[in-house]
This record gives structure tokens, sequence and C-alpha cells, in this order.
């Protein structure tokens, strides 16, 4: 199989996709960076810079069109503008080419709040859109954290198909229960040290989502808490191999690009999982429910691209998952975090209402003295 690519960042989807044997012949990315790093680690692969420049006949060899679009427009910590906004709007050139080219599938990832911020109108564009053309379609909410990335990350994954149905490569025939772990100074605790105040993401033995931004307006890696007292941030190449990627990635992008990069990125482990159904389809029970009407959307669903849309009981967490742990990668790299970022934290964490793990901001506070 042949894929293009649009919005095409730093390659997850050519990474995980690669490994199943699907090829990216032309990409899409306006960002120099990112463009540094696909050049260096797919030195083949044709890149347009501009998706408004990208024509059908560039990618009449692709029956898979891929894209992971700007989700800046659609995050919760975006300005929420949907479809009116310059970055998520691009989406309709998903659409656009796939209306002239007729690539058999189409794959989309973006942030799993898409399901509900805007009213659902993006999802529900999308859903209008591949029927339109014809296509059936199915989205789930996938999290990385069940393909053995320490990292809880929860990301909307959205296939169209004329030729199958894509329910095939989505829902697999099981899913995991979905896991329920009570935080512990025993284990490695992530946090978002730049909140505190009204959230602080704690997650048990793995870190919260990386983001290109933070509320303090730069790429932030989250901090952990460690079981010996310590408290530390990841580097860039753990950073790169906490999303998925190996160790230095990013290398050829310039440094002060390399954690935006990282943080904007789609995990290759998820979409390997994703090709693998390419390749060998799996069935799924029927669905029963038509989808309701009533927002926020739910976390899976199907439409036979006819205008019939149905709910499907399929959760974040495909069948045998590899949970991702902290504790399993001794050899991850860290770097003590500093005594400003720290003491700003605890204070805003202390004046706050939100609940702490007993002893955690002790914990945090005692680290102090030998913060950076």
């Amino acid at each position: 199989m042949l894929a293009a690519s649009l919005f095409t960042g730093i390659g997850g989807f050519e990474l995980g996709l690669s490994e199943e044997g699907i090829t990216t012949v032309v990409a899409t990315e306006v960002d120099l960076a990112a463009q540094d790093v696909l050049a260096d680690r797919f030195p083949n692969l044709s890149i347009v810079a501009d998706v408004e420049d990208l024509t059908a006949s560039q990618i009449s060899s692709a029956s898979l069109l891929t894209g992971g679009f700007p989700c800046q427009d659609v995050s919760i910590v975006g300005g929420q503008r949907g479809l009116g906004g310059e970055k998520s709007g691009l989406v309709r050139h998903v659409f656009r080419l796939a209306e002239a080219s007729r690539p058999d599938w189409i794959l989309l990832e973006n942030v799993q709040s898409i399901r509900y911020v805007h009213g659902g109108r993006v999802l529900a564009y999308l859903m209008h859109e591949a029927e339109r053309l014809g296509y059936s379609w199915a989205y789930r909410t996938l999290d990385s954290r069940y393909f053995n990335l320490p990292q809880r990350r929860r990301r909307f994954y959205f296939v169209a198909s004329r030729v199958a149905d894509p329910g095939t490569i989505l829902f697999s025939g099981g899913e995991a229960a979905p896991l329920v772990e009570q935080p512990s100074l025993d284990r490695p605790i992530g946090f978002y040290w730049t909140e505190g105040r009204a959230g602080h993401g704690l997650t048990v033995d793995a870190i919260p989502t990386l983001k290109a931004g933070s509320t303090i307006g730069i790429p932030s890696p989250p901090a952990v808490l460690f079981p010996d007292g310590s408290v530390k941030v990841p580097t860039i190449e753990t950073a790169e191999r906490l999303q998925g990627f190996p160790k230095g990635w990013t290398e050829a992008a310039p440094a002060r690009d390399r954690w935006r990069l990282v943080g904007n990125a789609v995990s290759p482990p998820v979409l390997r999982w994703i090709g693998e159904r390419f390749k060998t389809p799996i069935a799924y029970a029927s669905p029963k429910h038509e989808l309701p009407t009533s927002k926020p959307w739910p976390l899976a669903a199907w439409g036979d691209g006819k205008g019939k849309r149905y709910l499907i009981e399929a959760g974040e967490a495909p069948d045998l998952p590899q949970i991702g742990r902290l504790s399993e990668h001794p050899d991850f790299t860290w770097q003590p975090i500093s005594k400003r970022a720290l003491r700003g934290f605890t204070t805003r964490a202390r004046d706050s209402r939100l609940h702490y793990p007993d002893h955690f901001l002790d914990r945090l506070e005692q680290f102090l003295p030998d913060a950076v």
C-alpha cells in the first residue's frame, strides 16, 4: 500500500505504518524544522510545503490518504475556534484531495476533545464530508498508554473507506478494561509542573500528555516524582522515546524546536497497530444502537456512508494491551527540575482546592534544596 501524507510533522504516521509495509510517497509539511527531520529520516520522501499546493495528480498512486490535521482550534487549550480557525480549518484539504483523487482509504488523527469542543461540529464535519464522498467511516479514541508507552495520550482516530468496512481497522475483536491505579509514593508519579492551581495531570507510573505548549507559553515537559524523592524532567531524547520514536529522532532539527515537534507528534506504536489491521482486518460485533444526536459524541462510532450512524462499544484500550510504565525503563535519562519551577508548582498547589495524594506535596518540597 502506498500513502500520501498531509500535515506530516516529524513522521509519526510514516514510521508506524512503514513497519507494516505501508510506504508514504508524498507529504505536506509547512514547518521548516519538521521538514529537516523528514528529510533526514525519509530521504526519498517528496515534500510539498503548503497543503494548498498539493494536487490530485501528485497523490494519484496512493490508496491511503493520512493526516494529523492541526489541532490548535479544537484543543481544550487552544482557542476552540473549530473549523473557523485558520489552523484546524485546513482539514478541508483532506476532502478536497479525496474528492479529486478517490483514495481507497482515509486515516486521520487529532486530539480527543474533537468529540465535544465547539459543540462537536468539527467531528460532525468529518462524518458529513466522508458520507458526501461515499465513504463509510469509523472513529475511536485510543490512549497511547496502552501501546507500551509510559505516557497518557488520548487521541482521536478516524478511518474512512470506499472499498471495505473501516470498523475492521479500528474495532478489534475485544478490548481491555480501562486502567485504574491509585497514586502511591512508592511508584513514579508524573505531573504538570506548569499547572497546580486548576489542574495537575497526576499520572501513576507514567507522564501526562506531552504537549507542544503549556500554560506558561513554551514547550515544557511534565515532571516526575520518583520513589527515591527526586523530582526530574525528561531529556529530549527520553521525550522522543516516551512518544514512541527512537532516541535522537529529531536531532536534525534546531535544538529550540525539538520539544515542540515531539509534543505535536502522533505516537508511532498506535499507527503500527492500525497498520497491522490494514494487513489483517479483524471482525467486530455489529453495531446495534443508532448514534445519539446529543453531544458530546461517544468514544467510538461507525457510519455506513449513506447516513446511517451507530454507537460502538469500544474503549480506549485494544485487546491484549501493553501498558507502558516508567518503572520498567531504567534506561530513560532525566534531569533535575529547576528550583524556581518546583517552588512555583508547590506554591500554586498549596493555594488551590485540588486534591493531591497524601504527602505528595511534602515530598516535592523536601526536594527543593536539591533542585537546580
